[in-house]
């Protein structure tokens, strides 16, 4: 039996992207205060970022608003990596008017993209899943592009959670031969760090969850997205068998509380400093 090839769009994941946003308790605050406390000394009038995956740019605005506050209205020099064009369209529009911002946009894959400078902070939030086969290699070229005492921060769900587990129910059901590696995960950069003897900061969120209660409304279209992002696929487009069998999966996998479904999807954050770096093993 040939795989369903049901890939979404770039529209279609921005909307989904959206969806599962609406309906995520969220690590967004744990993330900002792992890297609160770990924002480097800047002794520059100004201070470089690079976001890989930065999607429409939600996470980056938050992030930028904690670094003026924590260091004052600095000038932020912030390149944006993001193959999504629908995104990345969303993240200039949502960050382009802040006077104190260059932006350097770079609509590209985070595996095609070249390090020719360094920077202060580098982050993947929740981006890591995307670059099957070149997570090493970006670490590696992360750390050497990193300016003394700068920090590389990267926030990845357990592969325990249930988006994981959703994908793997129809792994021999739908084509996700994008996903050559297979599932990339915090236990997954937990091995790979470890393997490479490089030191981290590790912090774990087990208590995130989402929402899926619209999933089970047929006539939610916020639920019929946020189908799509739990599968990573157009599962509209599915036959209905296919449809049914990933609806009363969620709903095995989900918990109830108060009439809410919710799907665990623990989460966690590494912080990696510059001085943290040991030999990379070859």
């Amino acid at each position: 039996m040939s795989r369903l090839q049901i890939p979404l769009t770039e529209e279609g994941y921005a909307q989904a992207n959206e969806a599962f946003r609406h309906c995520w308790s969220g690590d967004r605050w744990e993330v900002l205060n792992a890297i609160q406390a770990h924002l480097p000394t800047i002794s520059d009038s100004h201070i470089t970022v690079l976001g890989i995956g930065v999607g429409d740019g939600e996470f980056d605005e938050q992030f930028i608003d904690l670094i003026q506050q924590k260091a004052g209205p600095l000038f932020i020099k912030y390149t944006a990596v993001e193959p999504n064009q629908v995104q990345l369209q969303g993240f200039a529009k949502r960050l382009s008017a802040m006077p104190t911002i260059q932006l350097n946009l770079q609509s590209v894959r985070a595996e095609d993209f070249v390090f020719d400078q360094q920077f202060d902070i580098i982050h993947y939030i929740h981006s890591l899943y995307h670059v099957p086969e070149h997570e090493e290699r970006l670490i590696r070229e992360s750390l050497a592009s990193l300016k003394p005492q700068g920090c590389f921060v990267a926030a990845l769900s357990t592969e325990q959670g249930g988006i994981y587990q959703m994908m793997h129910a129809f792994w021999n059901v739908i084509d996700y031969s994008a996903f050559t590696s297979g599932l990339f995960g915090q236990e997954s950069l937990q091995k790979l760090l470890d393997q490479n003897r490089i030191t981290y900061d590790y912090q774990r969120f087990p208590d995130i969850y989402i929402d899926v209660t619209a999933c089970f409304d047929m006539q939610s279209e916020l639920g019929k997205h946020l189908l799509n992002f739990v599968l990573q696929a157009n599962i509209q487009h599915a036959p209905t068998e296919v449809y049914q069998q990933a609806l009363a999966k969620l709903k095995a996998l989900a918990y109830e509380e108060h009439g809410i479904y919710k799907l665990s999807h623990g989460s966690g954050v590494f912080v990696l400093r510059r001085e943290q770096e040991r030999e990379v093993s070859t």
